[in-house]
């Protein structure tokens, strides 16, 4: 008795389902015939990518995409909004989304103004895909040294496309292409927040004078706390406005260490210079490029990883996403900076060997009595009277307390020849600028670190 009644709304389910898109000849003909070729112009546009567009209706029978006007519409809030990415929104043809994001738009259009359409508007949630989950520009032709990553497989960018134009909710496919880590989200409200101080260009200069701190009193402690306020900062709601009270210095912190200062809680020469010249449009611009930098690496990452960050010399170990464990770090001088790369790290090696770098080898011509030279094609060890041959000889120190590398290295074979590893001169750890290797990562606390990163129990300090 109850099979039926089951069985009705099931059946009256199915008869409502909308049917598969059917393949059309036209579109069909067109792809083919931009498959191959150099470039290819629809409706004014220039397709980004004809052969991968063609593989894309190629996977769905060559049936058109874009049916909803709510697909074109999502698309041109998406693009609109980029420019909170450090992206350029006329990069998505505004004008093309703009006609047709209005209901009935594509429907009023004849079959191959259609199909014009259809094909500009995936050429354009194409290149919004790729620019949004990997960069604007590709990094190899930026810097083919630094940067390794591999080309992006058409089928990646397929899959997107597809996951966008098929879902129930445009707006929120496109909101989640790319999940982003929360140092990129930091570094977008930072950029947020530095575009946003245009407006403050003009501001009247807090006059100059002794040092600020807690304790003193005076008009310009008053000015201070007027600008911090104006600039986002909260500075508490005192009786004394010109007394430099707690609250105020621990806005002026938060405020030093938004502007990258050192964070002193003292208004001197530099923390007044940035408090009279808050918007800067190169620091502006050098996060925007940057947003652009961590796109280029930060795409599927696990939620468990390594972060360096070489600019703030800090190491982080993430897990599931947020800081779980950090060390200061020491990275390269500016001659030899730390390239900025992505690698799996595979092994540790403890009481490690040093082999010293040819860019330091070629620059010497003897060896102290710690270090054992090596011929390469003998391996034998020998006491050359120049030692700066690199190609011929090694120089390598063993193992012990003065060892270069310390204790423990952190392995994640690459093209750079760059590691994380322990160091003797624990001293340049105390230093707010620490760049001084010659391009590896010196960590404060390596064997903290090794004990996060093996996460065993197994695997304490004791044991290490």
């Amino acid at each position: 008795m109850s099979l039926p009644r089951l069985l009705t709304p099931i059946a009256l389910l199915m008869s409502l389902s909308p049917a598969a898109p059917s393949a059309d000849p036209l579109l069909q003909a067109t792809v083919a015939s931009l498959r191959d070729a150099k470039q290819a112009v629809v409706a004014d546009t220039v397709l980004a990518s004809p052969r991968l567009i063609s593989d894309f209706y190629a996977t769905r029978g060559h049936a058109p995409a874009w049916s909803r006007p709510e697909q074109v519409q999502a698309l041109r809030e998406a693009t609109e909004a980029s420019t909170v990415e450090g992206l350029v929104a006329t990069d998505f043809h505004p004008r093309l989304l703009a006609s047709y994001s209005a209901p009935g738009a594509l429907d009023a259009l004849n079959p191959s103004e259609r199909i014009a359409a259809d094909l500009a508007l995936t050429d354009a949630l194409l290149r919004y895909v790729y620019q949004i989950r990997f960069g604007r520009l590709d990094p190899t032709e930026v810097n083919r040294v630094w940067n390794h990553r591999p080309a992006i497989p058409s089928a990646t960018l397929i899959e997107s496309l597809t996951r966008v134009l098929d879902a129930g909710d445009p707006k929120a496919a496109l909101a989640a292409i790319a999940p982003r880590p929360f140092f990129y989200e930091a570094l977008k409200a930072a950029y947020v927040q530095a575009v946003g101080a245009e407006h403050l260009r003009e501001l009247t200069a807090i006059p100059a004078g002794t040092n600020l701190a807690q304790g003193s009193r005076g008009e310009r402690v008053a000015l201070v706390r007027e600008r911090l306020a104006l600039l986002g900062e909260t500075t508490g709601d005192p009786q004394e406005p010109d007394h430099f009270d707690p609250a105020l210095r621990d806005a002026v912190i938060a405020f030093q260490k938004r502007f990258g200062l050192g964070a002193d809680g003292v208004v001197g020469p530099s923390s007044l210079r940035a408090l009279n010249q808050p918007f800067d449009a190169a620091k502006a611009e050098r996060i925007r490029i940057n947003l652009e930098r961590m796109r280029w690496f930060h795409d599927g990452l696990p939620p468990d990883y390594v972060l360096v960050d070489i600019a703030g010399f800090m190491a982080h170990v993430i897990r599931d996403g947020g800081i779980d464990w950090s060390t200061r770090v020491v990275v390269g001088t500016p001659e030899a900076q730390t390239p900025a790369f992505r690698d799996e790290m595979e092994y540790l090696v403890f009481n490690p060997t040093w082999t010293v770098p040819p860019s330091i080898q070629k620059k010497m011509r003897g060896a102290a009595s710690r270090y054992k030279v090596v011929d390469r094609r003998t391996g034998r060890t020998v006491r050359p009277s120049d030692v700066s041959n690199h190609r011929r000889y090694a120089l390598v120190q063993e193992p012990g307390p003065k060892n270069a590398l310390g204790r423990v290295k952190f392995m994640f074979p690459n093209g750079h020849a760059i590691y994380l590893h322990d160091t003797p001169s624990k001293g340049l750890f105390s230093h707010s600028r620490r760049t001084y290797s010659h391009g590896c990562v010196r960590v404060q606390d390596p064997l903290k670190l090794a004990e996060v990163i093996l996460n065993k129990p197994a695997w304490n300090q004791n044991e290490i």
